[in-house]
């Protein structure tokens, strides 16, 4: 079952309130605001990592945010050394999910959620759902409570 079936899946056997918005392809945060501006204010983004004893993160910030590496590395009790970003190959083949269409839900063991905690402020969230043709719209607190996640802070200081 691939990613995107994975997802959607989680969120009916849940009882998930969604809305699943179709459109053309994207990869960006700037494709995102091109094609579909109605996203820009209530985009969560996913960012994959890799730390180096084997485990992946999925962190989720609002669409201009910056992770902060040194507080992702606290998160996951390593040295910030220990923390890297997957390239768009690396995400697909080992978290299965199209470039563009990564969205913070743990379906491996080893995968760990982290959601930045000024995303508990913005009700419904746009993420990622597996695919770069479709987003889903869900409420942030159904999000947290399906995706395994912990709230964290995340982002840089602006």
């Amino acid at each position: 079952m691939k990613v995107y079936e994975q997802i959607l899946s989680l969120l009916d056997s849940r009882g998930v309130a969604y809305e699943l918005h179709e459109h053309e392809p994207v990869h960006t945060v700037a494709e995102v605001e091109t094609k579909l501006p109605f996203l820009r204010d209530k985009m969560l983004k996913t960012v994959a990592f890799r730390v180096k004893d084997g485990r992946f993160i999925l962190a989720g910030l609002r669409g201009h945010d910056r992770i902060d590496y040194r507080q992702l590395a606290a998160c996951c009790g390593v040295n910030r050394r220990a923390v890297a970003s997957m390239s768009p190959e690396a995400v697909e083949a080992k978290l299965g999910f199209e470039v563009g269409g990564v969205g913070p839900f743990a379906l491996q063991s080893n995968v760990l959620v982290l959601l930045d905690e000024q995303l508990a402020e913005m009700g419904t969230v746009y993420c990622g759902s597996g695919r770069n043709t479709a987003t889903l719209a869900i409420e942030f607190d159904d999000l947290l409570r399906v995706s395994g996640g912990e709230i964290v802070s995340l982002a840089r200081a602006r």
